[in-house]
This record gives structure tokens, sequence and C-alpha cells, in this order.
């Protein structure tokens, strides 16, 4: 469709001012025409009613995996419009290798807007254990990919865990971590077991740099044994690093992070780490996720705004993220309900949600065409 009108939403994007006012969005030609309150809807325009829904713009969910040839991957729209997130990006799937056919084969045919962090990796995560040999990392390929896809390409990725490193320890991370310096490109680094060290790695990031499943369970994590943030966490933050939840399989703690938050360390971004092992539990989706982080204590606007405005800004996406007139016409349209759902971590810890935010429709645009998707209850 060209044109639609979403009516008496309660609008939620706090870098425009808006923290849950009731207000109407007009939209034409896949861009936001006006926001304001009592707009008329024109003849045969689509009209949408979301009075006592909460309207956002549509999620961007910065760390998933949807290359399905890597391990991990499964489908863009699977990871992205089917649950309720308008732009994704792919979070180190591919490498200078096979980036090619990703782009391809996925990202140029699916309906979800999908951007790459590309792995330092040339293999990206085909085989795993992707950083144990230093035949696997090939910088003048990547810096060839790079220059050559550079629209697509907004960040760099690698992964600081022992079964990925192997015997080469912290030293592909310190390769990642100077050529994205040299590139101009965030690098996104996925710590967890140790070696190398949680505290080595988050000397090496520097100002945009971003540490994914920053608030796991494992042992080395981002605590002191006292509970207390490390000095090396803090340190990295006053460079200019990022945090970002990154709940996955075995990377989100709700002790630790609630532990977190009671330091007045919060989060940054907040990514969901969606992937074949994890989108039917615990994870789901992003709504789902910001669901467990405002349980923790989280404001919802906030929420909303580490996986919208946030991270459009972080990583150059123009026209996302935003409600404002000119941007991309993208929303979720939620429910902020009362509950006492019982969720989990991804360590097997438990809370009990007294709210929870339920997905009703996503609208999401390409070109001038804007496209409603119904999101189904008890598929969430």
């Amino acid at each position: 469709m060209k044109s639609l009108l979403i009516k008496n939403g309660l609008l939620v994007s706090p870098v425009n001012g808006h923290r849950r006012d009731q207000g109407d969005i007009l939209v034409k030609n896949g861009k936001i025409e006006k926001i304001g309150t009592d707009l008329e809807a024109e003849e045969g325009m689509e009209v949408v009613d979301a009075a006592g829904c909460i309207v956002t713009p549509g999620f961007i969910d910065i760390h998933t995996h949807c290359y399905p040839k890597a391990f991990l991957g499964l489908a863009p729209d699977t990871l992205g419009i089917e649950r309720g997130t308008t732009t994704i990006l792919d979070a180190g799937s591919s490498g200078a290798d096979n980036y090619e056919d990703f782009r391809e084969n996925y990202i140029d045919k699916c309906k979800t807007k999908v951007f790459t962090l590309l792995n330092i990796s040339k293999e990206g995560l085909i085989h795993g254990h992707e950083l144990d040999a230093p035949e696997k990392i090939d910088i003048p390929a990547l810096e060839k990919t790079l220059e050559k896809y550079g629209d697509n390409i907004v960040g760099l990725k690698a992964r600081a865990s022992a079964s990925v490193v192997g015997g080469l320890g912290l030293k592909p991370i310190a390769i990642a971590a100077e050529t994205a310096k040299r590139l101009g490109k965030p690098l996104m680094v996925h710590v967890g077991n140790y070696p190398p060290a949680l505290t080595e790695v988050l000397n090496l990031l520097d100002k945009d740099d971003v540490v994914t499943h920053a608030y796991h369970g494992k042992k080395g994590g981002i605590l002191t044994e006292e509970g207390h943030i490390i000095p090396e966490a803090i340190q990295a933050r006053e460079r200019g690093v990022l945090f970002d939840i990154g709940h996955g399989v075995a990377s989100f703690s709700l002790k630790v992070f609630q532990k977190a938050l009671a330091e007045g360390f919060d989060c940054d971004l907040i990514g969901t780490d969606l992937h074949v092992e994890n989108y039917e539990g615990p994870v789901y989706n992003l709504a789902a996720v910001l669901s467990k982080v405002i349980g923790c204590g989280e404001p919802l606007e906030d929420a909303v705004e580490k996986c919208t405005s946030a991270p459009a800004r972080h990583y150059g996406l123009t026209g996302l993220g935003e409600l404002t007139p000119g941007a991309i016409a993208d929303f979720n349209i939620m429910e902020f309900t009362p509950c006492e759902d019982i969720v989990e971590d991804s360590i097997g810890d438990q809370m009990t949600l007294s709210k929870k935010l339920v997905l009703k429709k996503t609208i999401y645009s390409r070109g001038e065409d804007s496209e409603i998707f119904e999101h189904v209850a008890g598929k969430q």
C-alpha cells in the first residue's frame, strides 16, 4: 500500500520526545508524512486502530544469525519480520569468502532489512572454530569486501571464546580490534568462556566498539566475586565502548543484569543473538527480551530506545529507528499488558513478569510500499 494512518497509539520514541503520548501517524510512500492528533484519513486509505497499544519505531536487532548456510543460521524473515523486527544485523555469520553469497541469495531477497557485521574470519560461521588458525584471517580480502559493499557492511565481528580462538588466545581479537579501528568501523566482540579473559578483551576495545553477551553468568564475567562491576568494564565505557544484552542460548543472566543495574551499569543496546538453537525459546523474539529487561528494572522507554534510535545512530542506519516526519515507515504495534508469566534466562534462572510486550502488528516499508504483518496470538 502507498498510504495508511495509524490512529490513537501510545507513541514511544524518546529521542523524538514521545513517551507514551497518544497520537496518530500518517504514512505516505513508505515514509512518515505527519505525526499529530485527530489526523483524518484520506479516501481509500488503510486505517490501523492502535488504541491502547504502544507504537514504536520498527525494532532493530543488532545481533542475529540470518545466513542459513552458517551453522547457527536461519532465514532473515524468520528472525526479522516474523518476530516483530523490521531491521536486523547479522553478527558475523559471513566472512569475506561467502559474503557475496549471503547478500545475493538472502539479503537481497528478503522483506526484512538486513545489514552485516562481517566476520574477521574469512569463512564466517560456516564451520565454527573460525579463529583458531592464522590462515582463517585474510585482512586484504576483508578490506576488499568492505570497500565493495560498504552500503551494507556496517561493522566487524569476532568471537572471543576458548572454543573459537583455540591456542591463538587473544591474538585474533587484537587483530580484529586493530583492523576495525584502522578502517573506522565498530567491532562487535562476543565474550564467553575463558580464555581469553574478559579483562584482556575489554582493554583492546575503543570508542564505538560493542561487547555482546555483556551480562552472561559464566565465570570471569562483568562482576567481581563481591558483585561489583570489574574496573576494566568501567574504563571501557569511559572510552566509549558499548555494552549489549545479546541474550543467546547461554549468554544472559537475569541475576547478573539486575546486579549490574544496581551498580549503575546499564546496557547501551539490546540485541537477541537469535539463531536456530534459541528462536523457539528461551529467546523467542526481541519483544520477549525487552520484557525480561523491563522486568529487571529497565524503564520501557529506555528499553525501546536501545533497540531503535540508539542502534540506528550507532551503525549509521539513516532513516530508521525514529518516529519523525521523513523517517522510513517501520513500526511495531504492541500491547504492554499485565501478566504473571514465568520466563527463563539462558542459564535456567527464572523470574515472574508483571507486565510484558505482546506483538500485534508490524508495519514495514520498502521503497514507496508499506505492508502490515499480523502476529498470531500464542506464536511469539
